[in-house]
């Protein structure tokens, strides 16, 4: 999504860490989501909050049409646009009276007192009285109906394609995401990375890896254990999928190393930020070779960042996955094709997806995602495997891209690319005509999608 210079009120970074100015930071934060198309992590990039201030900004993301309509009925008429600001404070604190434990006063004390900081004194009064009657008038959790609190036109799609399973799936994706670490079994092993989570008093579950853990009770990365040296990473469990699925046919095998191909040689085609490049790093043994590509140089550098705190290689170029500006002719064994997409998958990790996606973005992301797979493919040695995937959840960027794609292969006239979703059988999510769908109604995992697609051993 594109970036937007900031525009009207300029606002200096905070001074203090009073609730008022917490407050007053979620909403220009908020504000610039709303106004700007800025997502959460640039607006949190731009302006670091606290763990109580992502909470309320990320739960206004997650509930905003219904706290939009209840404050459109308290307030008497449509505040102006240059008072943006003042709109995303009253939603802020319409959020916490709501969702959050802080008592009713205090939430209110101090959302009124936040206006000095946005250098609005004159909006005390109405903050005031509209969050009274909210707080008088105080709504259930349970009456923010999940199917209300997402576009129309995503609840259509989605409904359409998962029918009864539609409104689940909304509401698991207003939950907050898990989070799942990925213990670096080249730096330490799994037992002993374990006693170091429980010397430090943090309880977790176990996810379908030997090195993956479930927290119980989310952390920032900076109080993970081993995280700064390089012990651990956080990624989704889904993604976690992608190198095992890539690399052999048994993806729940105890170890992924046993079953990997001898001297396979693997691109990752969209390799930023790297969760899924460093998983391949550290299950590989080490006759295989692994090359990145990334299009954009400041992603590429940020990816080098987490190789060196981990301590792999990281064999990295610069280009565009849509041409062969890159490649040296050597074909590959194995190619993961994490392709651009909505992200909607991911929606209860990114609420902002909900006010910053549209529909026509679906038919861009296909049209990119086959020139994806038609470029890559003729990078593929015969016999080799593609594995193309998404975090999404319409079928517009997964089965269709994948049918298209070989509908074309099979109008060309040459030995086609041929799908194995047979051996797609994962222990959550459904299976796809083409590929498996994973589904956030699994607490454990986002949205992704899968689909793997062999070259045949006599393509030219």
């Amino acid at each position: 999504m594109k970036k937007h210079a900031t525009r009207g009120t300029k606002h200096p970074p905070a001074k203090d860490s009073s609730p008022a100015r917490q407050r007053a930071d979620v909403a220009l934060a908020l504000a610039r989501v709303l106004t700007l198309n800025r997502t959460i992590d640039q607006v949190v990039g731009e302006r670091p909050q606290s763990p109580a201030g992502q909470e309320m900004l990320y739960g206004s993301l997650r509930y905003l049409p219904g706290l939009q309509k209840l404050i459109d009925q308290c307030v008497s008429r449509p505040l102006r646009d240059k008072d943006s600001d003042v709109r995303a404070l009253l939603l802020v604190g319409a959020y916490q009276l709501i969702f959050m434990r802080t008592p009713d006063h205090a939430t209110i004390n101090e959302t009124v007192e936040a206006c000095k900081h946005l250098k609005k004194p004159w909006a005390k009064g109405l903050l005031n009285a509209v969050l009274r009657r909210v707080a008088k008038e105080k709504p259930t959790e349970q009456s923010f109906v999940a199917a209300d609190q997402f576009p129309h036109w995503i609840f259509a799609q989605l409904t359409a394609q998962y029918g009864d399973d539609a409104e689940p799936l909304l509401a698991a994706s207003l939950n907050r995401a898990p989070m799942a670490l990925r213990i670096n079994l080249k730096a330490i092993n799994r037992a002993a990375y374990v006693q170091i989570l429980d010397d430090a008093n943090l309880s977790y579950r176990s996810g379908p890896f030997p090195e993956t853990l479930i927290l119980d009770n989310p952390v920032p990365a900076s109080d993970l254990p081993g995280y700064e040296t390089g012990q651990v990473s956080i990624q989704d469990v889904g993604a976690q999928w992608a190198g095992r699925l890539l690399l052999n046919n048994d993806p729940t095998h105890a170890s992924a190393s046993e079953l990997q191909p001898k001297n396979c040689s693997i691109l990752d085609a969209c390799a930023a930020p790297g969760g899924k490049l460093f998983h391949l790093t550290e299950q590989l043994t080490d006759d295989a070779s692994l090359t990145a590509l990334e299009l954009q140089p400041q992603r590429a550098e940020q990816t080098r960042a987490i190789a060196q705190r981990l301590g792999h290689r990281c064999d990295l170029l610069i280009g565009d996955a849509c041409s062969t500006d890159w490649w040296s002719g050597e074909s590959f064994s194995h190619i993961l094709l994490d392709a651009p997409c909505s992200g909607s998958g991911t929606i209860r990790r990114h609420p902002d997806i909900k006010q910053l996606l549209q529909p026509e973005s679906l038919a861009s992301h296909q049209e990119i995602q086959l020139q994806l797979l038609n470029n890559l493919w003729s990078t593929l040695q015969p016999g080799g495997t593609l594995l193309y995937c998404t975090c999404s959840l319409f079928e517009q960027e997964n089965d269709q891209v994948i049918e298209a794609f070989v509908t074309q292969q099979m109008r060309a006239q040459t030995p086609h690319a041929k799908p194995i979703h047979d051996s797609l059988k994962l222990p959550t999510g459904r299976a796809t005509v083409y590929g498996w769908q994973l589904l956030p109604i699994d607490p454990h995992t986002d949205g992704f999608y899968f689909a793997r697609l062999i070259k045949p051993a006599d393509a030219p």
